[in-house]
């Protein structure tokens, strides 16, 4: 058996000071921009969607939608608006993936991964992490190279991708990290089908990532234009190897393929599965089929979900929290896990921070 499975989704990232998806367009509108898009993203979201930069969050459309539109666009070959032709689409993607990049980088350069720490060391004080994650970012990647330092051999060590890596990352691994998604620092040849880990300033001072050639590709040049090369088939361009938050999710590049094969392998052998920040939103009908399959097997006792309800959250003064603790039935994303699992899941509201003194007890 596979033991305690840890399910990450976005709430995870927020509990670390990252955006939620619903942030993320707003924050990269009204961010400073060095390679001087702005303009350009303005004037879509002003010609497309009748919204400027400064336009309060509510207005704005979902990122799954607007990347949703703008990959059925490029799928069709159809001009999207009559000032956005298939090219300038193709080049505004792009451009919108550049800033989500700039975005987390700046967001979780120095995010505290301190309770993503603390919850692996709580739920496996003993063993070695499982964690399935359907965020891009590196914040568990960060907490898991950092427990791999107090394990013995006491050295630092990369999670498990699953996916093949080769040199200079041979070799021993520590503990199971399954990014449905991809990675921000994983570099994909469309040629070779080579995955490379890029550099990312932010996460030079992880032992695990000494091992890093000099020449590794920089994940900045990668986002860029035209991109960096790769080493082993002078392909021109690496891409980073992303799954973007739209409706028409291509999950058939194989190395994701095989990330989710081992996905499903780890949740049917499961015996406790414990979700932190995962709400089931609708546009990810994939994960939750996922999941339904996988867990099939689990009684709801041996399900935790750990959300936040800012009503819920005891850190914060009256008139929070309300107690008691709503139930499934009268919560959102309470109703969608009821709907997949039944009754008689752990339920925990009050977020992460609040909930962890209590991870210890689940620990495998």
């Amino acid at each position: 058996m596979a033991g305690t499975v840890l399910f990450l989704g976005a709430g995870a990232t927020k509990s670390c000071n990252g955006p939620l998806t619903d942030e993320i367009l707003p924050a990269i509108l009204k961010a400073p921009d060095p390679s001087e898009s702005s303009p350009v993203l303005s004037e879509f979201f002003a010609n497309v969607f009748h919204i400027q930069p400064a336009a309060p969050k509510e207005l704005f459309p979902g990122l799954p939608l607007v990347m949703s539109l703008l990959d059925m666009a490029l799928d069709r070959r159809q001009a999207f608006h009559p000032e956005w032709d298939p090219q300038r689409v193709s080049e505004l993607r792009q451009t919108i993936e550049l800033r989500i990049f700039d975005l987390l980088e700046e967001r979780l350069n120095q995010a505290p991964t301190n309770n993503h720490w603390t919850l692996l060391q709580a739920l496996y004080p003993a063993s070695a992490p499982i964690v399935i994650s359907t965020n891009y970012d590196l914040i568990v990647d960060t907490a898991m190279m950092s427990v791999s330092e107090l394990r013995p051999p006491g050295e630092g060590r990369l999670p498990d991708y699953k996916i093949h890596l080769g040199a200079p990352f041979e070799g021993e691994r520590f503990g199971t990290l399954l990014k449905l998604h991809g990675s921000l620092n994983w570099l994909y040849c469309r040629t070779c089908q080579r995955i490379q880990l890029g550099a990312s300033e932010s996460k030079r001072f992880l032992k695990a990532l000494g091992r890093l050639p000099d020449t590794a590709p920089s994940l900045k040049e990668s986002y860029m234009a035209d991109g960096s090369p790769c080493p082993l088939c002078k392909t021109p361009r690496l891409r980073p190897l992303l799954i973007a938050p739209s409706h028409l999710k291509d999950y058939r590049n194989p190395h994701v393929a095989q990330v989710w094969y081992e996905a499903e392998r780890v949740l049917r052998e499961a015996d406790r599965a414990v979700f932190v920040g995962y709400s089931l939103p609708d546009d990810d009908v994939e994960v939750v089929y996922l999941i339904k399959r996988g867990l099939a097997h689990l009684p709801p006792g041996r399900i935790t979900v750990v959300e936040y309800d800012r009503a819920y959250d005891p850190a914060l003064p009256p008139p929070f929290p309300a107690p008691p603790p709503p139930s499934l039935v009268r919560h959102a994303v309470g109703r969608r896990y009821r709907a997949l699992f039944g009754d008689g899941i752990n339920w925990h509201p009050e977020g992460l921070d609040a909930w962890l003194p209590q991870a210890a007890a689940l620990a495998s």
